[in-house]
């Protein structure tokens, strides 16, 4: 099999229609496009998300908390506590070990996320560091609800800019990969991006305007004007917004003359042959709103630059992205992410 995440098809194949009936303690479990699941505590919620960092190299520590908590911001929510697997090669240091903890313990810190457990082993089962998180957030009784989903007619709004994550992975790993073609100046600019990789403070500002507004969609979700996120992580922009489409039964087209980029990302992509399109890019939060506006000035106020990339539509008009001659190009769905290819 190809390395990288399973295609949808061989994830709903494979996985999810494998899996037992949920009780009725979950709200909403693992799905195509749903990163969190949603579980009744009482009559509080609870959102959780696990990932794994298998292409971090020396940061695996770093990314590893902020993966699966811009999961739990993705839903609206501050993530309160995480858990922490760490599988290292036989070829692994204690002071590898040392410093994986470290940066863990550091940006966990700076988000005010506990550690609460895991577990640490070494294993000849893997060659590099592999790091597994799973986080979780509260929701007391009242406070926002799982799930909504995009509508047709919504802005598709982006955070920051495409392939934050990638392209610090490839300044941090592969660096002699990129000599003599990338300026040093780039390089020095795409490693200062891991202090971007966090969604949490935007998913959080998103998460308050979902507040309802005493009306109702045709399936009972109130209305608001952010309808879903998604964090862009593995498949890049073009993935995360495939996936959105796909959970919400909507069409989406989106206009690639529109997607930001810093000059460090192109430089970086363009030396290594790498799709920015198709970059895993972890920083950055993707929106479905009826009132792009009001969000991106909401974000504003966070400090945290948004702009509008494209739209949903309704499921018959398909799935689209929109070259930079003007054409359509049918959007496919997210396969192994760029990175791998390095």
């Amino acid at each position: 099999m190809k390395i990288g995440k399973l295609t949808d098809e061989q994830l709903q194949t494979l996985v999810l229609s494998r899996l037992p009936v949920l009780s009725a303690t979950t709200l909403s479990g693992a799905g195509i496009g749903a990163d969190c699941a949603w579980i009744k505590v009482g009559e509080d919620l609870m959102v959780t998300s696990s990932d794994p960092i298998t292409a971090g190299g020396t940061e695996a520590g770093t990314l590893a908390i902020h993966v699966s908590c811009n999961d739990i911001a993705a839903c609206g929510v501050r993530p309160a506590g995480i858990l922490v697997v760490i599988i290292a090669p036989p070829s692994a240091t204690e002071d590898d070990i040392r410093m994986t903890v470290d940066q863990a313990s550091r940006e966990a810190q700076a988000l005010g996320v506990d550690i609460v457990g895991g577990h640490t082993e070494i294993s000849d089962s893997v060659k590099k560091m592999i790091v597994v998180s799973t986080a979780f957030g509260m929701v007391r009784k009242g406070g926002c609800v799982p799930l909504g989903k995009a509508m047709p007619g919504d802005s598709l709004i982006m955070t920051k800019t495409g392939a934050i994550e990638g392209s610090f992975i490839a300044a941090n790993e592969h660096k002699d990969k990129l000599f003599g073609k990338v300026s040093e100046e780039d390089i020095k600019e795409a490693l200062s991006y891991k202090n971007l990789i966090s969604v949490v403070d935007e998913g959080s500002a998103c998460g308050a305007l979902r507040s309802s507004s005493g009306k109702k969609r045709e399936d009972g979700f109130d209305l608001s004007a952010v309808n879903l996120m998604h964090d862009v992580t593995e498949g890049g922009v073009f993935g995360a917004a495939f996936e959105m489409a796909d959970f919400s039964k909507t069409g989406v087209v989106i206009d690639k003359r529109l997607v930001p980029f810093t000059k460090a990302t192109s430089s970086i992509c363009s030396a290594l042959g790498l799709d920015p399109f198709r970059l895993i890019s972890s920083g950055s939060l993707m929106i479905a709103s009826s009132e792009p506006e009001k969000v991106i000035g909401e974000l504003g106020k966070q400090g945290v630059s948004a702009s509008v990339i494209g739209r949903f539509t309704e499921a018959d008009e398909g799935k689209y992205y929109v070259e930079n001659d003007g054409s359509y190009v049918k959007l496919s769905p997210p396969g192994a992410d760029e990175i791998y290819s390095i």
